[in-house]
């Protein structure tokens, strides 16, 4: 009865709020209905099909877990009560809501329970929040717990559904949108970048949003038709009706057109009298980039080009290995050259892994099926190793031999982790693919045979990939041009792959009593920590302590401080969280773990930034993190006289006009057999730096043999002076994007100077990503000039060099003699000898860092290692 009346009253006051509000709105509103019709296209959106006899389930990071069903209740009691969500923490139970409203604010859709419990830790209920976000490819997590404090009343959750979509065209249902290279066989697949939004400024005061493979997922201030993938949005228009634009409908898949991988996307909005508006899309490769970039290159009469930088657009990776959703590296290399064999009664199967299978198959033969005494080929191998929409790797075999008469045998291996909880049941044994040389192969297990295709499951940790996202949407309001949408923070930049971030300590807020002097912190990202010789963390760790005294360089007693287990929660555009959970046993709570937590936040003078522990409370670490790569793209002012770019929030600029890569502000473009001038000076540029890409870009027009030219010159911080050109010039396309490499902009950037690529095996000891004005040391690739002085040496100590090596030698030969003589008959002696250099093959270096240094944040090796010590590594 009083759900009944709290159901009527609530009717009553949506009544009263729509016939006699103030508030006339066309675009705000709310519904008890579980369906609503949305004003612009008069698209319905009917989330009854989100109602299921099993409740929705979310997991927050505190533990709790949520409970919920839409248009209807749980089909289980909460607190002995029928609700229609709950939410459970540890032995209790709490009514977050009998009942919900469906809101509609300006494209963003929410169910809103409300007649939830009492609030045990304030005023007022229990009120839960569901966000209903549009996703046309159904992850498998699509219920996200925004974070939330100890002592919270209300809750947020993040529903992704096609349901909260408008409708999908049927070109692009069930989509690969991927293309196979004719030349190299290299297959692009873009799909993955369909997840997120894409958005870009005309510079004049509009703004762009696309999406790549899907059409614009639909959102708050995103209310793009159906069927476009580039999305125009005038900002001032006061007509709600006419401010979203299709200036590209989808396409299913990418095109190769000289060997440039582009999307070309038709539009139904005229342009002129003759012609409509068209996008082309130019997606470029940056390898050393992990997180994609969209820039609005410009328009040719009514055609509007983009560049899209991305991971995925790259084919030069090595056979066997591919980049996943994630930007993840995938390599199963080490599976190479080996024969697997399966058998089921009276078949015996055999199959390679990107490599032939060997006996008894065909020369060219992926896998092959032995019955009978006959052999029949089950796919010709390749090494195009591919990930389908869930991201799991595969391997695709085809072109086999005639199966029934029309169709060809094809082998599809799909390859699924093996990690920690799955090695112990593993499916295969010595006989039908463990390697039984120590390389944790778990080995391949037939799962279905049918429909001329045989389906392999090959469980291996190689195929392990870290599954917490470390980029997240979030809305923003626009101050420069009062948009407010979705928009996404990124931190893979910030993942790192080969070495681990070092914390300093506040010793202002942590004291000696809490934190050692000898005890050192380690980072990683959304990651676990990087694998290194001498760092004896739990395994998958992305945070660790370890004792590191000064009698030995070697770490003791380490801890985890959490597993990258909690994807990436942002709270605002410029500021966001990672939880890492479950550490070692907490020292001062048995019956607790060791838990940690980095707050990063925008600073433009930081750099990449430093983690600092700023508090420990209880079994839990804080960190916090300064850092420029979560802060948005900033445009800058270009001084058309002395041809700079100007940061005015930092008050710093960069002289373009002197920079080393130019002569007086002018390059030379070279294209095949011909080349002409690019001026970067004069008039009509535009600047914009990315800090989360580490560049800076400056648009503007130009001739050039094509005609026309739209140019987006990329200045990208880098260890090396390295000039890539994009130059696409067929049919009316007339554009030019230059990705120009040089440790010149760094300082622009406040980033160190990263080690030159070239000198990698030169390089040792710690990079410093934060210091923002003298760049660490390095070798360069490039000679001295005759008059240079390195180390403050002089031409005089020069002349001297070779008395000086013959001193040397003659000492060291001496000192061997001595060492000879003094350990070469003594059993305790070598062995003391013996420990000495033990601890001095630590391949990483630690130092304690205080608050007021210079910070030695990544730890690096402190040395080549040799054979043994690449045996050590895990």
């Amino acid at each position: 009865m009083k759900q009944q009346f709290v159901t009527f009253f609530t009717s009553l006051l949506l009544a009263i709020n729509v016939c006699c509000g103030e508030d006339k709105d066309p675009q705000v509103f709310s519904t008890i209905e579980c369906q609503l019709t949305e004003p612009i296209y008069g698209q319905k959106f009917d989330f009854n099909f989100l109602h299921s006899d099993i409740a929705k389930v979310a997991k927050s990071p505190k533990g709790d877990t949520f409970e919920y069903n839409i248009c209807g209740n749980l089909s289980r009691t909460c607190d002995g009560k029928n609700v229609a969500a709950c939410l459970r923490r540890g032995d209790q139970e709490f009514v977050l809501g009998t009942h919900h409203v469906l809101n509609y604010r300006h494209g963003k859709m929410f169910l809103e329970f409300s007649n939830g419990a009492k609030c045990p830790n304030g005023d007022g209920d229990l009120k839960l929040f569901v966000h209903l976000g549009c996703d046309y490819t159904l992850d498998a997590q699509q219920s996200s717990v925004t974070p939330y404090a100890a002592d919270a009343c209300s809750f947020y959750i993040l529903l992704e559904t096609p349901y909260a979509c408008l409708p999908e065209p049927d070109a692009v249902k069930s989509n690969g949108c991927s293309i196979q290279d004719p030349v190299n066989g290299h297959n692009y697949d873009l799909l993955s970048l369909s997840d997120f939004n894409y958005r870009a400024t005309d510079r004049r005061g509009n703004a762009f949003v696309v999406n790549i493979c899907k059409p614009v997922l639909y959102g708050e201030n995103v209310m793009c038709p159906s069927d476009s993938s580039v999305c125009f949005i005038q900002l001032n228009s006061t007509d709600y009706k006419k401010r979203f634009f299709n200036y590209g409908t989808v396409q299913p898949n990418p095109t190769i057109e000289n060997g440039n991988l582009i999307m070309r996307l038709p539009s139904p909005t005229p342009c002129n009298g003759t012609s409509n508006y068209s996008s082309t899309i130019h997606f470029m490769c940056d390898d050393e980039k992990k997180s994609s970039k969209l820039s609005f290159l410009g328009v040719n009469e009514c055609v509007y080009e983009f560049s899209f930088t991305t991971p995925l657009a790259c084919n030069d990776n090595p056979p066997c290995t591919t980049i996943t959703h994630g930007s993840e590296f995938l390599d199963m290399r080490s599976l190479q050259g080996k024969t697997y064999e399966l058998s089921m009664p009276t078949k015996n199967y055999t199959l390679g892994i990107c490599s032939n299978a060997g006996q008894p198959c065909m020369a060219n033969d992926g896998a092959c099926l032995a019955e009978n005494q006959q052999t029949t080929g089950l796919g010709q191998m390749n090494s195009q190793l591919r990930y389908n929409h869930s991201g799991t790797p595969y391997l695709l075999y085809t072109d086999g031999a005639l199966c029934d008469g029309q169709t060809k045998w094809s082998t599809k291996i799909e390859f699924v982790c093996a990690n920690n909880a799955t090695k112990d049941n593993g499916t295969a044994d010595n006989s039908n693919g463990s390697n039984g040389d120590g390389s944790h192969v778990l080995g391949p297990k037939i799962i279905e045979n049918k429909n001329c295709q045989l389906l392999i499951h090959f469980q291996t940790p190689l195929a392990c990939q870290e599954q917490i996202e470390c980029k997240v949407k979030v809305f923003v309001e626009h101050t420069d041009d009062g948009m407010a949408e979705e928009e996404v923070v990124d931190l893979t930049p910030l993942i790192s792959a080969t070495d681990n971030y070092e914390a300093e300590i506040n010793n202002a807020s942590i004291t000696e009593q809490q934190v050692p002097k000898s005890t050192k912190f380690f980072l990683n990202i959304c990651r676990p920590l990087v694998p290194k010789f001498g760092l004896g963390c739990p395994g998958g760790s992305a945070a660790c302590m370890a004792k590191v005294d000064s009698t030995s360089p070697t770490p003791e007693e380490e801890k985890s401080l959490g597993f990258p287990m909690a994807s990436l929660v942002a709270h605002n555009r410029t500021n966001a969280e990672l939880r890492y959970l479950g550490g070692s046993t907490c020292p001062t709570d048995s019956q607790s773990e060791l838990s940690s937590s980095i707050e990063l936040h925008c600073d433009m003078r930081a750099g990449l930034g430093k983690p600092i522990l700023q508090l420990i409370t209880d079994c839990h670490y804080q960190f916090e993190w300064a850092t420029n790569v979560i802060c948005p793209s900033h445009m800058c002012t270009f001084n058309e006289e002395k041809c700079e770019i100007i940061n005015d929030d930092i008050n710093y600029n960069y002289e373009v006009k002197t920079a080393p890569f130019t002569n007086e502000g002018k390059m030379k473009i070279s294209i095949g057999k011909s080349d002409f001038t690019l001026d970067i000076c004069g008039k009509h540029r535009k600047a914009e730096t990315d800090y989360a890409e580490g560049s800076v870009n400056l648009y503007f027009t130009t001739d050039a043999p094509c005609g026309k030219s739209n140019v987006q010159l990329r200045l990208i911080c880098s260890g090396d002076t390295k000039q890539v050109i994009n130059y696409n010039n067929a049919g009316k396309d007339c554009n030019l994007v230059v990705n120009q490499r040089t440790p010149d902009i760094c300082k622009f950037l406040k980033l160190a100077v990263p080690p030159s690529k070239a000198n990698n095996g030169n390089n040792s000891g710690k990079v410093d990503p934060s210091s923002t004005e003298k760049a660490p040391t390095t070798t360069s690739a490039i000679p001295s000039t005759p008059d240079s002085k390195v180390n403050g040496s002089s031409e005089s100590g020069e002349a001297h060099r070779p008395v000086g090596a013959i001193l040397a030698i003659i000492i060291c030969m001496t000192s061997i003699a001595a060492c000879v003589a003094l350990y070469g008959f003594s059993p305790d002696r070598r062995n003391t000898l013996r420990r000495c250099f033990r601890h001095s093959t630590s391949a990483v270096r630690y130092s304690r860092v205080q608050s007021g240094e210079e910070a030695n944040l990544l730890l690096g090796p402190s040395g080549e290692f040799s054979d043994s010590d690449d045996d050590m590594l895990l």
